[in-house]
């Protein structure tokens, strides 16, 4: 269910209630169709996860390899979501890049590839790819990262 928002909380009724206006104040409720599939996935069978885990690990890991194979590029092994976080601080001041936003919007209108900038996430040496895809459009969005990172150098 990437994309689609489901959740719950099981805590004490003050921490609830709490919740729950910070809830109603930030947020709207889910769509009956996302609600219909989150009752689905919580009492379904379970079996697919593993196969879908094992999809998802291999994805990840092969995102890694090939973001950390363009120059200057480090990144954490995330242990969960769909996200790898590289490191893009080497990059930073080059170009005329100052910021992770400004390379996050040049690599969007330039090489045509979709990143988050980091600071968003309250990081400014960071942008957040997403890896839930083939590993053919893997390959495309690092080839493609990696010719504009480069040309920046």
């Amino acid at each position: 269910m990437t994309g689609w928002r489901a959740g719950f909380a099981l805590a004490p009724k003050a921490v609830t209630a709490n919740l729950s206006k910070l809830q109603s104040q930030s947020t709207s409720n889910a769509t009956s169709f996302v609600q219909k599939a989150a009752v689905a996935a919580l009492t379904s069978s379970q079996e697919c996860v593993k196969e879908f885990r094992a999809a998802f690990i291999d994805l990840r890991d092969y995102m890694l390899t090939k973001v950390t194979a363009i120059p200057g590029v480090t990144c954490t092994k995330p242990e969960g979501a769909f996200y790898v976080y590289p490191n893009i601080s080497a990059y930073l001041g080059k170009g005329g890049i100052k910021t992770a936003t400004e390379l996050a919007t040049r690599l969007l209108h330039e090489a045509h590839v979709v990143t988050v900038p980091g600071e968003a996430f309250g990081t400014a040496e960071h942008i957040r790819l997403s890896y839930p895809v083939t590993k053919q459009n893997i390959d495309e969005g690092t080839r493609r990262m990696a010719e504009f990172l480069t040309k920046l150098a």
